[in-house]
């Protein structure tokens, strides 16, 4: 619509601190949880580069989940 190259936020993911907490319990009780241990690393990888994929899942997760978005400089 009106921000198609997303330009106007960047791709760092917040949160992640319900999902490390369950990635440590999982880890605890022998439980492989893959997929969401990646998806906590993806995250902090967020907050290093800005990449378009991570202003993609940013736009997402405001957009469906009414999550706060870091907006560009």
């Amino acid at each position: 619509e009106g921000d198609p190259g997303l330009d106007t936020l960047t791709g760092e993911v917040g949160g992640g601190e319900t999902g490390r907490w369950m990635v440590e319990t999982a880890m605890e009780l022998g439980v492989p949880t893959p997929s969401i241990a990646l998806s906590l690393l993806m995250r902090f990888r967020s907050r290093q580069d800005d990449t378009f994929a991570g202003r993609v899942v940013a736009a997402v997760r405001r957009e469906f989940g009414g999550h706060a978005v870091k907006e560009a400089e």
